[in-house]
């Protein structure tokens, strides 16, 4: 800001003597005490002789233990021979020093040089908002005897766990079974209408006689479905061990036409007529074994 070079600073309490001409200056808080971070105003004024330039420390100045944060400048007054000047510093600080200083300068020009005059240290107390403890503390002792109840009553916890626990198993027991035969109703009808939903698609597209319909898939699902219902291998099964059965015995001739199609490819009446008997039987056996699944 200014050259320090040539720069004399003469400490002084309000007043300085240049030749003839006086300069008096004074600097303090505005306040007593300040806490940490908290900003706090600082007066900054000088009385001189009109014919002086007098140059104030601005943002740029080292303010010591002290942070800055703005000025506020105020108007000259002069009269027929002395001028007064002023301006007021909001600082911070961050320093925990119980009473802490300042000392600011204001400049006086000369033609090569400044000359520095400083005002006197004012302090500021910090404002402790922790008390400092003291070195001995003295204890109250008490000695006897307080009765504190359970905060948690574990007897009565593990009594109510064991209740709950017995009901569930009552539960399982009595309920057990009613809801096994319920979810297994519900798995059954939900097989079962995805069979006939699947089967009656292919058993339309084999009626209009749709490119890449196989037979041979068609009765291999019947197989699957029939398999699962009855719980009995007949994917495993030719068509002469299922007519042996006595169960197939209506179906015989649905079975060997099916067979001579895809073996022989012997047409007799419509391939979709003997997948339909097929479906049908498979619809009787679903409503029996759901009718035995419901008595138990």
């Amino acid at each position: 800001m200014f050259k320090r070079t040539g720069i004399v600073s003469l400490f002084l309490v309000f007043s300085f003597s240049v030749g003839a001409q006086d300069v008096s200056i004074k600097g303090s808080f505005l306040r007593d005490t300040v806490k940490i971070g908290e900003e706090v105003p600082y007066s900054l004024s000088v009385l001189y002789p009109r014919s002086l330039n007098i140059i104030f420390p601005d943002s740029t100045h080292d303010f010591q233990i002290f942070e800055y944060h703005n000025q506020d400048y105020f108007q000259t007054i002069s009269d027929s021979s002395l001028s007064f000047d002023s301006v007021i510093y909001y600082l911070s600080t961050f320093e925990i020093d119980t009473v802490q200083y300042l000392q600011l300068p204001i400049y006086i020009q000369q033609e090569e040089d400044c000359i520095a005059v400083y005002t006197s240290p004012d302090s500021i107390n910090l404002f402790h908002i922790i008390r400092q403890m003291p070195d001995s503390v003295k204890l109250k002792e008490n000695t006897s005897f307080f009765k504190i109840s359970d905060r948690f009553n574990y007897p009565v916890f593990l009594l109510i766990l064991g209740i709950l626990l017995l009901l569930t198993l009552g539960g399982l027991l009595f309920f057990g079974k009613r809801l096994s035969r319920w979810i297994r109703i519900i798995l059954m009808t939900r097989k079962h209408k995805r069979f006939v939903n699947r089967f009656y698609l292919k058993l339309g597209a084999l009626r209009d006689k749709r490119a890449g319909v196989d037979p041979e898939e068609i009765l291999v699902e019947w197989k699957k479905y029939m398999e699962k219902l009855e719980r009995e291998p007949y994917t495993k099964l030719t068509t002469k061990e299922l007519i042996g059965l006595h169960a197939y015995q209506r179906l015989k001739d649905n079975l060997r036409s099916i067979d001579r199609y895809i073996y022989g490819n012997i047409k007799e009446k419509p391939l979709q007529e003997h997948f339909e008997k097929l479906l049908e039987y498979s619809i009787e056996r679903y409503e029996v074994r759901l009718k035995e699944l419901r008595d138990g």
